[in-house]
């Protein structure tokens, strides 16, 4: 096993809130690390590891905990423990909304993005009633531009291969044993289709909005209301409580239908299956490490003695572009960065992070995104 690394050098958070879905994540790292010793005030325990070009911490719930409480207390201790945190991942199982226009099957992969009018991510717990109708009025943040522009990449690879390039069959196959082994026969007797409980011979995914709270979902009713109001593509119960705190991509695999019929039969190849789509998505963000290393030398050319590793308003300087208030206040509100006010700390190194991140994912290079997020015209 290579040598424990240092906790800053970790700049991944892998979040899997049930230990079967952590499972899924450690059997797809490359390289294990090991468990870190614990520090003082530390309340959660990583295990650590390398995936493709990254080094991740992966780290599950507290046993017996869930919900978008324990998940802000989580975002909140995991942004403590890794100082140089770039991203996060929460990975796991959801369930699965069917309709005519999205053909989810078990085992298949929900990731959140926005879709329309409506956000990647909404809370359903915060609801308000009406005569006619119950409407939902939590909308969370969603995942920064950075993994939004991956996750999109690994849309359009796959739609240009005319659907041949199933770039998740070759992770799936790194899982030996019978504990991840995709069940043979549909979960139970369901309120669905049969066409949709039959296993497919692969997973497909599916992006759109996510619902997330507190309420373990089993009525096929309120689903089905969901899906033709929202057009949710699943259901879960954590990305709520993170959303906010932690630039995190949310997805999940379909375990189940949220319906009466609701049982764990498909938890673990779910739990797979959405480990496998994480993993190929650290093949399209691009190392920041190297991006770091291309700034210092970008620095030292120009003898530029600034701070840009700590500062938003230098590294804008460093790439030569606006780094006004004005200009970081347009970044932030066509980023969707929410956290603190115009020019607080906390929202300068949310802007930070998400330049570093888009940075990386351009391969270094000033994306046009960025460019226009800055200007007046937008």
């Amino acid at each position: 096993m290579p040598p424990l690394l240092e906790m800053e050098e970790y700049s991944v958070a892998w979040i899997a809130p049930l230990a079967i879905e952590a499972a899924a994540a450690i059997q797809l790292l490359d390289e294990h690390h090991g468990v870190p010793a614990r520090k003082p005030g530390q309340t959660l325990v990583y295990h650590l590891g390398r995936m493709e070009d990254h080094n991740v911490a992966i780290v599950c719930f507290p046993a017996g905990e869930c919900g978008i409480g324990v998940a802000g207390f989580m975002a909140a201790e995991v942004k403590r423990d890794l100082p140089h945190l770039e991203i996060g991942l929460l990975v796991g199982i959801g369930a699965g909304i069917p309709s005519s226009e999205n053909d989810i099957h078990l085992g298949d992969v929900a990731v959140a993005v926005p879709d329309g009018d409506n956000a990647g991510v909404i809370g359903y717990d915060l609801v308000k009633i009406e005569p006619e109708e119950v409407r939902l009025k939590q909308w969370q943040n969603g995942s920064h531009s950075m993994l939004r522009s991956a996750i999109s990449s690994l849309n359009a690879r796959f739609i240009a291969s005319n659907g041949r390039d199933n770039y998740l069959l070759p992770h799936l196959e790194r899982f030996k044993g019978i504990t991840f082994k995709r069940p043979q026969t549909p979960s139970q007797p369901s309120t669905c289709s049969q066409h949709v409980l039959q296993p497919r011979d692969y997973p497909i995914v599916h992006h759109g909005t996510i619902l997330s709270g507190n309420k373990v979902i089993k009525s096929e009713l309120y689903r089905d209301e969901m899906s033709r109001k929202y057009k949710a593509i699943a259901m879960e119960m954590e990305a709520a409580g993170i959303m906010n705190a932690l630039p995190v991509a949310v997805i999940r695999g379909v375990s189940d239908f949220g319906d009466s019929k609701k049982n764990d039969l498909w938890q673990p190849y779910a739990a797979a299956t959405a480990a496998a789509y994480a993993k190929e998505l650290f093949k399209v963000l691009g190392p920041l490490e190297k991006v770091q290393d291309m700034l210092e030398d970008r620095s030292r050319r120009l003898n530029m003695k600034n701070d840009w590793r700590n500062s938003v308003v230098d590294l804008l300087k460093l790439l030569f572009l606006d780094s006004s208030r004005e200009a970081r206040a347009r970044l932030a509100q066509r980023w969707n960065v929410f956290v603190g006010k115009d020019g607080d700390a906390i929202r300068n190194i949310a802007l930070y992070r998400l330049i570093m991140s888009a940075l990386a994912a351009n391969h270094g290079e000033v994306p046009l995104s960025l460019v226009k997020a800055l200007s007046v015209d937008g």
